[in-house]
């Protein structure tokens, strides 16, 4: 019994970190619903369209890729290349539930 009790602790905190990357980067929150909302979106538009400032959306952008949130792609064909970024599918399971959030907020 005391062995499930240790193990219940542990897997807790391990979730309880994981929420706690969201809240430290609350720009991931605010792309993820963006990225459920436009699909596929470059870095650029999330400034111009979003007025997200740079220094704080390159971090969040990386953390949500560590997390494995979203997804970066360089767009080679255009010139200049675009930096393309999209949910995982992982990313879009959470975004749905941001969203359903957002929505009721």
């Amino acid at each position: 019994m005391k062995f499930i009790f240790n193990l219940h602790i542990h897997n807790y905190k391990i979730m309880e970190l994981k929420i706690e990357a969201l809240e430290k980067n609350s720009g991931i929150l605010r792309i993820l619903v963006i990225l459920k909302k436009t699909g596929e979106i470059n870095f650029q538009q999330f400034i111009d369209i979003y007025h997200l400032y740079p220094n704080s959306l390159y971090p969040a952008i990386q953390r949500a890729k560590d997390l494995d949130l979203i997804d970066v792609r360089i767009e080679t064909s255009s010139r200049p290349r675009k930096k393309m970024i999209r949910l995982t599918e992982k990313g879009d399971k959470i975004a749905e539930y941001i969203s359903r959030v957002n929505d009721l907020l």
